[in-house]
């Protein structure tokens, strides 16, 4: 897989553009880092290669467990890479009232990022973001 640094002001654009949405309905907040303990939520944060690829071209990757139940960029239970962080990881909160609204934002954002990769003609893979970060570290450190 390869990085696409075009793709960089892009998904900026199309997050800024989700920011503004959410900031809309208020799904509310406290930054307590809860929600990136996967096992505790039982969930699995799904990524795509044009996400991982904006974290990998804007941050040092600490090294981590692809199978570990926590986001190895959970630091003292805040977000280290706040500014990069996947669609899923914008659209989860935590408040049981926001769950309606969750899956139509969550589909209007993913078709954006996945138009935005078809467009460019950026190699599209869609899967569990800690699998696909450590592939595409592997794949990183590999062609170095």
């Amino acid at each position: 897989m390869k990085c696409r640094s075009e793709n960089n002001s892009d998904i900026t654009k199309i997050y800024k553009e989700l920011e503004a949405e959410l900031a809309s309905i208020n799904p509310g907040c406290d930054a307590c880092g809860t929600c990136c303990h996967f096992d505790t939520f039982d969930h699995v944060l799904y990524a795509s290669t044009i996400e991982t690829d904006y974290i990998l071209e804007n941050v040092d990757v600490p090294p981590f467990d692809p199978d570990q139940g926590t986001c190895p960029f959970l630091i003292n239970n805040k977000c280290t890479i706040r500014e990069y962080r996947t669609l899923g990881c914008r659209v989860f909160f935590c408040n049981p009232d926001y769950k309606e609204k969750y899956q139509d934002i969550y589909n209007k954002y993913y078709t954006m990022i996945k138009d935005l990769a078809m467009r460019n003609q950026t190699e599209w893979h869609y899967a569990p973001m800690m699998k696909l970060l450590s592939i595409c570290c592997r794949n990183t450190i590999l062609s170095s």
